[in-house]
């Protein structure tokens, strides 16, 4: 039998696969037709995959995370298939779904009832809605509003809020169990309702959407309406009181993460990704090598976790430095509290292993350093957290009062309590010296060390002797013997 060519294998072999096709660059297909067509490629042979996905004029590449071709196949069908399911047109919400926040227009003269539901779309198209938060915001603020409403009742009438209406929420928000509806916003501009039951929440999650709702009542009562007779409500005796009996959980000290904890945390993911790298489990070692990789981050910088999973390829440069390299990286103003841009070098030990973890994970352009596994954005705060807290269940290290990733913030600024405080604020992305100080923990020793350095040795009579060499000297009695009235005090 004549032996093939390799140039005819590779054809009978595409040919096979139907779709796949080998390149120099390595394996490639297109995936879709039309408006949803896309192309699944390699850079190099081995190689991890890419998506060059989007518009022909506004095309964006988006790494699959992976190097094995089923499972670019799979991720790429995955997508193909959420960008090509049926649009409901005729869609109809019932029950929670029918109180969709979208924002509203301005009546021309007061509604004879405001209702919550009615409140909430007229605030979140107002330009004050829009001026005072940024976009990625008020997405999160659109969540909680759909709470609000699904919690209070969309019909409540805002006139005759009460004490009741709020102890209420309070009460059903710590125990959790409150379903509701939120809503995604699809790539193609279809909406999709999604149901949602909540959980347990924090005090301070409570005073957040109680600050939240406060702020649209305050301003319906500021607020004219279209035709500037009157207000949307008249003034409501409850607005500066709607939070007064919610324990206010921001003055509770962050608990500091042992440095202990921090370093076993470090050593316990990158051993776990190099066991599952010597399982060819790429997907596993992934996971652990990007939790390995905010720790570092973290622990370096000091930075929020909420900035930190926002983080791109494109934020951090290496830069020649000595005999070796430094890391800098970059956090840009809308990702971070306060909105001014930063650099952040890092010490050379640091930046070599973030350098090598960077080459494990195959992150390049503009890609995010914590992606999503479905649709490539980065992961959210939740996310984030959720990942650490299993990483800490499987490292032994006990959780600090929840703490978690700004526990390792207060170990930050608390290790940094005797040096340049000022650099150290501008580093850590602190707005001012107060909230700098406030995480900074200090122990009995600090306290020991605060007394005794800078007092005077006291030398009684008779203890002259024991005086080491220099320093001042407190004399007690004026050096003199102490009369018999001293001695009987």
């Amino acid at each position: 039998m004549k032996k093939l060519s390799t140039a005819k294998a590779v054809r009978l072999d595409n040919a096979a696969s139907a779709q796949w096709h080998e390149t120099k660059r390595g394996w490639t297909r297109t995936v879709g037709t039309g408006e949803n067509r896309f192309i699944v490629m390699q850079l190099k042979p081995g190689g991890p995959y890419f998506a060059r996905i989007g518009p022909a004029n506004a095309q964006r590449q988006v790494s699959l995370q992976t190097s094995v071709r089923d499972e670019a196949e799979t991720f790429a069908l995955e997508y193909l298939a959420q960008r090509t399911a049926p649009v409901e047109d005729s869609f109809e919400p019932a029950g929670d779904e029918a109180y969709m926040v979208v924002a509203a227009p301005l009546p021309d003269a007061p509604p004879k009832v405001l209702t919550l539901f009615l409140l909430t779309c007229m605030y979140v198209g107002s330009s004050r809605f829009s001026s005072r938060n940024k976009a990625s915001t008020r997405q999160k603020l659109m969540s909680t509003l759909q709470i609000l409403v699904a919690a209070m009742g969309p019909g409540l009438d805002v006139a005759l809020l009460d004490r009741n209406d709020i102890d209420g929420y309070i009460e059903a928000r710590r125990r959790g169990g409150i379903a509701y509806t939120d809503f995604r916003v699809m790539a193609d501009g279809a909406v999709r309702p999604y149901r949602r039951v909540t959980g347990p929440v924090k005090w301070r999650s409570i005073d957040l959407e109680l600050t939240q709702l406060g702020a649209m009542v305050t301003w319906a009562t500021d607020t004219r309406c279209a035709n500037r007779s009157s207000y949307l409500l008249d003034k409501l005796e409850l607005r500066g009181s709607l939070t007064k009996d919610v324990p206010s959980s921001g003055k509770t000290p962050r608990q500091i993460m042992p440095r202990e904890s921090v370093a076993r945390l470090i050593s316990t993911a990158m051993q776990l990704a190099k066991d599952a790298a010597a399982q060819d489990t790429r997907e596993l070692a992934r996971r652990w090598y990007r939790i390995a990789l905010a720790l570092l981050i973290v622990d370096v910088t000091g930075e929020r976790i909420g900035a930190v999973r926002q983080l791109r390829r494109t934020n951090l440069k290496f830069v020649a430095r000595g005999p070796g390299r430094e890391l800098q990286l970059t956090y840009v103003a809308e990702t971070i509290k306060g909105g001014e841009e930063r650099t952040v070098p890092f010490p050379g030990r640091e930046s070599d292993l973030i350098y090598r973890l960077l080459l494990e994970l195959s992150v390049i352009g503009g890609g995010p350093l914590f992606p999503r596994e479905l649709d490539g954005d980065p992961m959210t705060t939740d996310q984030m957290i959720d990942e650490l807290t299993a990483l800490m269940q499987i490292a032994g290290v006990d959780d600090a009062k929840g703490s978690k990733w700004h526990g390792i913030r207060a170990l930050w600024a608390t290790e940094r309590r005797n040096g340049d405080l000022k650099a150290a604020r501008i580093a850590g992305g602190w707005k001012d010296a107060a909230t700098f100080m406030s995480y900074i923990r200090t122990s009995m020793d600090d306290i020991r060390r605060a007394i005794a350095d800078p007092r005077v040795e006291i030398v009684l009579p008779g203890d002259e002797t024991a005086r080491p060499k220099g320093g001042p000297v407190l004399r007690l009695f004026g050096g003199r013997r102490p009369s018999a009235f001293q001695r009987n005090g």
